[in-house]
């Protein structure tokens, strides 16, 4: 199996979710606009994920997850280098903006939300520079 696709800058989105009809669902949507998705259901599997991503990669993360939740990843984020390559979309229902105060979280959707929203905000954090 190649793993071309994970060296395709900006191209790349990581769903962390422990909902598999939600990453299904997000999945299918950005791969017919041409997006190589990878998934992970919790935050410890994310973060073996993203070590083998050599390139820039939209991260969109749930916080309500079990093992590793959402915050507890973006609190490990925080202290790792390079993390510009990972700006973070937060998808949640309840969560409360002074939570998500991490550097590399560029936006919260709260679920349910549009498709469109969603393919906006992977489009910025795709093309902005770290």
């Amino acid at each position: 199996m190649s793993d071309e696709h994970l060296r395709t800058p900006g191209r790349t989105v990581l769903v962390v979710d422990d909902d598999p009809g939600i990453r299904e669902s997000v999945r299918e949507v950005l791969s017919t606009e041409g997006y190589q998705v990878l998934e992970a259901a919790d935050g410890a599997e994310a973060l073996v994920r993203m070590d083998d991503i050599a390139g820039r990669c939209v991260v969109l993360l749930d916080l309500a997850m079990p093992r590793m939740n959402g915050l507890q990843l973006l609190t490990e984020l925080s202290h790792r280098t390079q993390m510009e390559r990972f700006p973070v979309v937060v998808m949640s229902a309840n969560a409360h903006p002074r939570e998500l105060e991490f550097p590399q979280v560029v936006a919260l959707l709260r679920k349910p939300f549009e498709l469109e929203d969603l393919l906006r905000w992977v489009e910025v954090c795709s093309r902005s520079p770290g």
